[in-house]
């Protein structure tokens, strides 16, 4: 060996020995313990955080430079309260580096890291004060780490900004050397919740990659990751992604290889499987291309089926052009006798550049069949796509479509209109004007929020018939209930804010017109308030709540003012009992599921003010004409008359007024008064709406009467009270005269009508003597005074 190089392996050698024997002197006399005070010092005047190491920091000189921290932690911003916490923290260092003055990282090993993250609702966080930049001239550390060993970690977020909750347990990862430029590997898996969206899931992936944290250039080689468990309500639900990909987001440019995306999982009865395929897409600088792309999607949920095919061609074009010339999705759904099918076709432009991209003409085509009634339509559209403002816009929406109407044969959907959605301010906007069916409208709605949905609307329509609508239905066994259940569960995650204007509207064969409500939905209930039509000559006004409880539970106060009674009980129940004009007022409440529950379960007061009507099913004034007749037959014996009401027979009155207190379906009333210019009318009962049975006793009591309009019977019957009960089925009312009773009464009468007159003429008895007396003493005084 020349000498030359003799003595420099001789020097390096020299040089390497007292670089050991100073690193042995270090390691047998220095203790970085005594450090720790003032280690925990400058991070509270630096940072306001308090830094706790409770155990001792042990120090490795070879093979590498190196710390054990054993357990750390450190405290919230200008608090005690704990941040972050590890169970052991380990970090070595590279040697060689070190004598060149550079400081880079070897191995980091922390096990049991805990952290709380949290981000108050204008932006701010409890790490902005940890990312904030250092004071410069400060050690140079390069970017070099030979492994990371991250285990059994547990992170949580809070975003109160965004209303979510993130909890990150049991994660995992390991990796290979990171640096800049140099490929390496890492394996990751972790719980992972999450509020909003609804994510309760195992993810695991492992990947080559390569990182350029400078140019911010990610390669990732081999790419396979997988989520495991519940999403957005669906149970068992297995995502998969799979593939290369060669990403810088700065410059918008990526490329992307053979990526695969697949699902499957169930959500209560729904099952869904999908699957989509991206062999290349490549957007460079120069370069814009992608291959075929193709995907396709199932949801099946007991005998409904829907499907999903989508499909585009190659393309080739540069980053401020280019065109997918033909775009395609497929959809069909089959349950029961509905066999329809969805087509969308159109063309697509891009540039990358400006983040747009455009069509100039996207057709939706509808056609089936449900039944024998035949399905078809068509909706187009113009459509732009703005990323850089975040902006979706249809700005010319055609919808022509022919459905099935749930009443029977077709139902024509004409429409035209405008709509967009802002990503960012996370709204949307509709106006659409047209006819559905007979009934035109003019529509404005929105999304106020996406996360969760808020809706917004204000709707003008025409007329409605909603009876039109009204589904046939099968028909019910003879005898069974064919009453289901009602289901409000929808009401449950329901935001809406709204109003709604109807120029006529029928529903349930009631008809109104002039309708205005405004409607409120949140928190599992619906208010229509205030809630205001003209109805059957005159007015109603008030307000009807839904809350979607277990049973659900209704409230309704209305104001009906001016109303004709009988053409509305005629039109609801195909029957009236009661005809009159005027006024009533509800104020009720009612829970369950069924509309007869809620019969039996409602509570409240209610009020009736009626004029010049009548009750339908007995005529009072015919049964007490007949009293006359029965009384001279009866002769104290105990007999009466009765019967079954008949919708031929009335009862006439001028004025009806009456109050109920209704508890458990059963309206009591104490109050009745009627009037008719031959009868009075006095009543107190029963109406057990939930049975739909009456018990109620009404008296009758004749009146003073007009020349030739009463008749003898009731002129002899004058002042007399006539006891009706009224008992049974509201479709079979029975009614009973006790003429017993009644006979009593009138002999009564006749004994107080004697003592009347026996007093009467006392009194003019006495009223004679007074005169005469008076008479008397008159001439004795002229007598005495001589006048």
């Amino acid at each position: 060996m020349p000498k030359p190089a003799r003595y420099f392996l001789i020097a390096i050698g020299v040089a390497l020995g007292l670089v050991l024997i100073a690193a042995g002197i270090i390691a047998t006399t220095f203790n970085p313990n005594d450090y720790k005070p003032l280690i925990i010092r400058l991070v509270q005047e630096k940072k306001q955080r308090t830094l706790t190491i409770p155990g001792e920091i042990k120090l490795r000189f070879f093979p590498k430079i190196g710390a054990d921290l054993g357990k750390v932690s450190i405290s919230e911003h200008g608090s005690n309260a704990e941040f972050a916490a590890v169970d052991s923290a380990k970090v070595s260092l590279a040697l060689i580096p070190l004598l060149s003055r550079q400081l880079v990282v070897d191995r980091v090993r922390i096990e049991g890291l805990r952290a709380s993250i949290r981000y108050d609702k204008d932006g701010r966080s409890n790490v902005d004060d940890l990312l904030s930049k250092q004071e410069s001239g400060g050690q140079q550390i390069r970017f070099d780490i030979d492994s990371v060993h991250l285990g059994n970690a547990h992170l949580m977020v809070d975003d109160r900004q965004a209303g979510r909750k993130i909890d990150i347990a049991r994660l995992d990862l390991d990796t290979g050397r990171i640096a800049n430029g140099v490929p390496s590997t890492l394996r990751l898996s972790a719980d992972v919740k999450i509020n909003q969206p609804d994510v309760n899931a195992r993810v695991t992936m492992k990947s080559g990659f390569t990182l350029d944290l400078d140019r911010k250039h990610y390669v990732f080689k081999d790419l396979d990751a997988e989520l495991a468990g519940g999403l957005a309500g669906f149970a068992n639900l297995v995502l998969t992604l799979a593939g290369d990909a060669d990403l810088a987001p700065e410059a918008k440019r990526f490329v992307l290889g053979g990526i695969r995306l697949s699902a499957r999982g169930k959500r209560a009865s729904q099952a869904i499987e999908a699957q989509f395929a991206i062999p290349m897409l490549a957007i460079t600088d120069a370069r814009v291309a992608g291959s075929k792309l193709a995907g396709d999607a199932k949801l099946t949920e007991g005998a409904r089926s829907v499907s999903a095919r989508f499909s585009a061609p190659s393309f080739e074009g540069s980053p401020q052009a280019f065109t997918l010339p033909a775009i395609a999705l497929d959809a069909a759904i089959l349950e029961g006798k509905l066999d329809a099918k969805a087509t969308l076709s159109g063309a697509l432009n891009g540039n990358i550049d400006k983040l747009l991209f455009t069509s100039p003409r996207l057709a939706l085509a509808l056609s089936g069949k449900h039944g024998n009634t035949a399905l078809n339509g068509s909706l187009v559209t113009p459509l732009s796509i703005n990323l850089k403002t975040q902006l979706i816009e249809l700005s010319a929406l055609a919808a022509d479509v022919t459905l099935p109407n749930p009443g029977g044969g077709t139902l024509a959907l004409k429409a035209g209109g405008n709509a967009s959605v802002n990503l960012g301010k996370q709204n949307a906007s509709a106006t659409l004007k047209g006819r559905l069916g007979q009934s035109g409208f003019d529509a404005r709605l929105g999304l106020s929020d996406f996360s969760p949905l808020a809706y917004t609307f204000d709707v003008g329509i025409d007329q409605l018939d909603l009876d039109r609508y009204k589904s046939k239905g099968a028909a019910q066994p003879e005898g069974k209930a064919a009453e289901q259940p009602m289901d409000f569960s929808a009401l449950k995650n329901l935001r809406a804010n709204g109003s709604v204007r109807v120029g006529a509207l029928k529903v349930a064969n009631i008809k109104s017109a002039n309708v205005r409500f405004n409607v409120r939905a949140g928190g599992g209930k619906l208010d229509l308030n205030p809630l205001a039509a003209n109805l059957y000559g005159g007015s109603v006004a008030g307000m009807l709540s839904l809350t979607a409880d277990q049973p659900p539970h209704f409230a309704v106060r209305q104001s009906l003012t001016g109303i004709q009674v009988g053409p509305l009980l005629q039109d609801a129940l195909g029957k009236t009992q009661l005809e009159g004009r005027g006024n009533v007022q509800l104020d009720v409440t009612a829970s369950g599921a069924t509309f007869e529950r809620l019969k039996k379960n409602l509570n409240g007061t209610a009020r009736i003010a009626l004029r010049d009507g009548a009750v339908r099913g007995i005529n009072i004034a015919q049964a007490v004409r007949n009293a006359k007749a029965q009384l001279d037959a009866l002769r104290g014996q105990q007999q009466a008359q009765a019967g079954t009401a008949s919708a031929s027979e009335k009862t006439d009155f001028s004025e009806l007024d009456g109050s109920f207190r209704i508890a458990g379906g059963v309206a009591r009333n104490d109050d009745l008064a009627a009037k008719s210019p031959l009868i009075r009318l006095a009543g107190a009962g029963d109406v057990n709406l939930g049975e739909a049975r009456l018990d109620y006793l009404v008296k009758a009591t004749v009146v003073s009467t007009l020349q030739g309009q009463g008749g003898p019977e009731l002129q002899a019957l004058k002042g007399v009270t006539v006891p009706v009960r009224l008992t049974g089925p509201f479709g079979a009312i029975g009614w009973r005269i006790d003429f017993a009773g009644m006979a009593s009464e009138l002999a009564k009468q006749k004994v107080d009508e004697k003592k009347a007159e026996v007093k009467a003429q006392a009194q003019k008895k006495l009223e004679e003597e007074k005169a005469k007396l008076q008479e008397q003493l008159k001439g004795k005084l002229k007598g005495l005074f001589g006048n």
